[in-house]
């Protein structure tokens, strides 16, 4: 049954992902999701309406495995602001798979497309996109590319899924890319990890993302009338 709709003062604000939207190995409140959350807090602090902040990622997960909690972790909700972030565990190759990806490049872009229209489907008026960060991860894997060339093949998918569909894009990887070794070492955690965000990593990720998601409920509200 779909929940009754919540009142028109209250603004929904889901950020849906893997691992990096879950903040893995990072304690709250540094991670990400809880600096951006406290960030719209602030923001609506006073204003004539109710905002809540949801965070549901989970460490893992693929598309395929976020389309599969969809209606209970999001369409439940009624959104107006989902961010969605996937891709590092879709792009990766496993041994036990033969050395394919965890999801194929054309189901990762069809997974993308699905999550996009049942996010607008059940009332997302704003949809953020976000590309994966650089990592460290240069290992060879069964299929013969590094995690790093599989998941910038995932990163244009993404961007490309992004313009089709008018979602809006968070260029996360713009503000990890180019850094040199030393740089990036800091905004993840350290060996043998060198792929998830250290609390520092976190930080600059909410520098990012956090302006784009203000903007998002900002323009909510006014669309609510209670900009």
């Amino acid at each position: 049954m779909r929940p009754a709709p919540l009142g028109n003062d209250v603004v929904t604000v889901v950020l849906f992902g893997d691992s990096i939207t879950e903040g893995q190995y990072v304690a709250p409140p540094l991670r990400w999701v809880d600096l951006v959350s406290e960030r719209l807090l602030s923001h609506c602090r006073g204003r004539r309406c109710c905002l809540q902040v949801l965070a549901r990622g989970i460490s893992g997960e693929t598309t395929r495995q976020g389309l599969e909690r969809f209606p209970r972790d999001l369409q439940a909700h009624l959104p107006d602001v989902v961010t969605l972030q996937f891709g590092l565990n879709d792009c990766n190759c496993w041994q036990t798979d033969r050395g394919l990806p965890r999801v194929s490049e054309p189901a990762y872009r069809a997974n993308l497309v699905e999550m996009i229209t049942r996010a607008r489907h059940f009332g997302a008026g704003e949809v953020i996109l976000s590309n994966n960060h650089t990592t460290l991860r240069h290992q060879t894997l069964p299929d013969g590319l590094t995690l790093e060339q599989r998941r910038q093949r995932y990163n244009r998918i993404l961007g490309e899924v992004a313009a089709e569909t008018g979602a809006t894009f968070c260029d996360i990887d713009a503000a990890f890319a180019g850094l040199d070794r030393g740089a990036l070492s800091r905004l993840l955690l350290p060996s043998p990890d060198l792929l998830h965000l250290s609390e520092e990593g976190h930080s600059v990720y909410a520098s990012v993302i956090g302006p784009i998601v203000e903007r998002a409920v900002e323009r909510v509200l006014d669309a609510k009338g209670l900009g």
